[in-house]
């Protein structure tokens, strides 16, 4: 049985006030930084007014299981977002209202400094209870990693998951223009996504994969509604449960491997544990073996840090063994 550890410290959270971020002509985030510390109260106008009282009316209405979720095009959602951030999920979410996907954003599951994952409630054709909706920061709020590594050797991919090659799409990604940064970030997304739904229709651990949008994407929540499943490296393991899942992990990773992927940046901390049961995410850094030259690196630091992981249950491995074996069965034997 799983015992779940004492968080490590988080980051101060975003002040989830309903507040308005300060308007400007140029960019309506340039004063996001302002949004984390105190605000001056407002006054809020008669209109405001009247808008919080209908959210609030629909809220209820909702919650009594009254009508659908939307109103002549109204999205109301149950988590209560700062005004900035409802605004931009609108806009990300909206396409998995319109095609029946979810129909409520219940709370954050996690935030980072790329994406922040919601638990939504998933509308009854899914046939699911509850998705996770993985949604990427606007543009110039983002802090992507430095992923020059990661897209060594990788093909940039549109929204629809087909392979640029228009000489104007290169071109402005070559010289960074703010057209070519979002054709690179929604690349970004596209191979998480493809990488999502290969892994899973090849049986590995991953959360199920159910739509993508121009910046999020819906998948398979792992969880309860109000209790998330932690990542490994908040959980203890009983002595009958870490080598059963040390060997899943590894058998894991032959199977990204067989599929033509690494993860590139596994470790405990992105490996969620539930009831027995476990799913890896986060793949967009995810790379090809057999096209970035830094594949066999990435693939030794997965493996020595799951094997540093388990070391603390007593599971003695040899990284660098492992990392060989795997690479040799399942990509030079390949060549």
């Amino acid at each position: 049985m799983s015992i779940p550890l004492e968080q490590p410290d988080a980051p101060e959270p975003l002040n989830n006030s309903a507040a308005a971020a300060p308007e400007s002509t140029d960019d309506s985030y340039a004063d996001y930084e302002a949004l984390y510390g105190e605000q001056p109260p407002r006054i809020a106008t008669a209109k405001q007014t009247r808008a919080r009282a209908v959210t609030s009316r629909r809220r209820a209405e909702l919650k009594a299981g009254l009508g659908d979720t939307r109103r002549d095009n109204e999205i109301v959602f149950t988590f209560k977002a700062a005004r900035f951030e409802e605004t931009w999920l609108i806009g990300y979410l909206k396409t998995f209202y319109d095609d029946q996907l979810i129909t409520d954003v219940l709370h954050e599951v996690k935030g980072g400094k790329e994406a922040t994952v919601y638990c939504c409630r998933a509308h009854p054709r899914t046939g699911a209870d509850l998705l996770a909706v993985k949604v990427y920061r606007p543009r110039k709020l983002r802090n992507l990693r430095n992923d020059a590594q990661y897209r060594e050797g990788r093909k940039v991919l549109d929204d629809a998951g087909k392979e640029v090659l228009a000489t104007r799409e290169q071109r402005a990604m070559a010289k960074k223009t703010r057209f070519g940064q979002e054709l690179r970030h929604g690349s970004w997304l596209g191979h998480e996504y493809e990488t999502l739904r290969r892994l899973h229709a090849a049986g590995a651990d991953v959360p199920r994969p159910v739509a993508q949008s121009d910046n999020a994407i819906l998948m398979e929540y792992v969880g309860a509604e109000s209790d998330p499943a932690p990542a490994l490296h908040q959980v203890r393991l009983g002595p009958d449960e870490a080598r059963p899942l040390f060997r899943r992990i590894m058998r894991n990773i032959g199977t990204m491997l067989a599929c033509e992927r690494i993860h590139g940046d596994l470790s405990a901390y992105n490996v969620l544990y539930w009831g027995g049961d476990l799913r890896i995410i986060d793949f967009p850094q995810a790379v090809n073996p057999y096209e970035n030259p830094s594949a066999y690196t990435l693939l030794a630091r997965d493996v020595t840090r799951i094997c540093q992981y388990f070391a603390r249950y007593g599971i003695q491995a040899d990284a660098p063994s492992l990392a060989r074996k795997l690479w040799t069965e399942q990509v030079a034997a390949s060549r």
